[in-house]
């Protein structure tokens, strides 16, 4: 099969383009190397890579049948869409009308779309499932919730199916730790690998569902292989069902780290970030068979060892 992927070069769209390259699958990457980077990348003869904006991108791009689009391009950040909205808002949505249309014109049956925790906003501390109304507190959210509502309405159409990934807190290789859209376990490797002290937004206690990105590659993946009915349009919870606070999070990466003896220290709260965050994944339990396969420890351990490899 042969499918597009939008930020291919980026954290997660890079673990996907290997893993459908490891299944047998041509892949198309579009992504403009915001944020991505070529070296992501691995040198294989089924790899297509556009060095493009999605917003620039048009059928004439492609020449084969496309059987399905991951779209994880984006400016994943909550700060940055409140400190840039007109700019979140072409990057997260205009974009994913963009991707749409792409359907559209080349009559590819299936979107699977990086959604995001986010459209939930602040719910309690209970596990949540899909069918919990969403509430986004951020620009971010928001556009990823709208983003799904766009998707769902054009799939109906255009008679094309839609699954959007509701993805968790993503850690994993390749996530950078200096950008501002890095998430707080690659920040905390990077300083404790450097011997630097660490700052904790809040006061530790928040918790969040921290999904290792080979798990997420491996949901897209199953998400663009299923056979799913022509306009059915869904969204599927990506996460462990395992819930880690910071502090614990900063006391199981002591282990690791056994040198480092420092104390965390504390910042207020971010605007827009939400306390507590734990997935129910029952549903792409039963609609993908998506069951995830690495705990906290074992995907640090990864990360831990391929960021001293990096840091060699």
């Amino acid at each position: 099969m042969h499918f597009i992927v939008t930020g291919g070069a980026g954290f997660i769209g890079s673990h996907l383009t290997e893993q459908l390259l490891s299944e047998g699958h041509y892949v198309t990457v579009i992504d403009n190397l915001t944020t991505g980077n070529l070296q992501n990348l691995p040198e294989h003869s089924r790899l297509k890579f556009l060095h493009k904006n999605i917003l620039d991108c048009h059928p004439e791009d492609f020449s084969t049948q496309i059987d399905g689009i991951a779209h994880l391009a984006a400016t994943p950040s909550v700060t940055e869409s409140w400190l840039k909205p007109l700019e979140a808002h072409d990057n997260n949505l205009s974009a994913t009308l963009a991707v749409i249309e792409l359907c559209q014109a080349l009559k590819i049956p299936k979107l699977v779309f990086a959604s995001s925790a986010a459209v939930y906003g602040n719910k309690t501390p209970l596990s949540i499932s899909e069918d919990q109304p969403p509430a986004p507190i951020s620009p971010y959210g928001l556009q990823k919730l709208v983003s799904e509502q766009y998707a769902v309405l054009f799939a109906k159409q255009y008679n094309f199916s839609f699954i959007g990934l509701r993805l968790f807190n993503v850690y994993g290789p390749r996530q950078v730790p200096g950008s501002q859209y890095s998430g707080v376990i690659s920040i905390f490797v990077d300083a404790m690998l450097k011997g630097l002290p660490i700052n904790i937004y809040g006061d530790g206690s928040q918790t969040r569902d921290f999904v290792f990105v080979k798990d997420v590659a491996t949901a897209f993946a199953k998400a663009l292989t299923t056979p799913l009915t022509p306009g059915l349009a869904l969204s599927c919870n990506i996460g462990t069902s395992k819930t880690t606070s910071i502090l614990q999070l900063v006391n199981i990466m002591r282990n690791y780290f056994p040198k480092w003896e420092l104390e965390p220290g504390f910042a207020p709260s971010r605007h827009g970030d939400i306390q507590h965050s734990l997935a129910d994944i029952s549903k792409a339990l039963s609609v993908l068979n998506f069951v995830p396969q690495w705990s906290i420890e074992s995907g640090l351990k990864n990360l831990i060892e391929y960021s001293q490899q990096q840091n060699s």
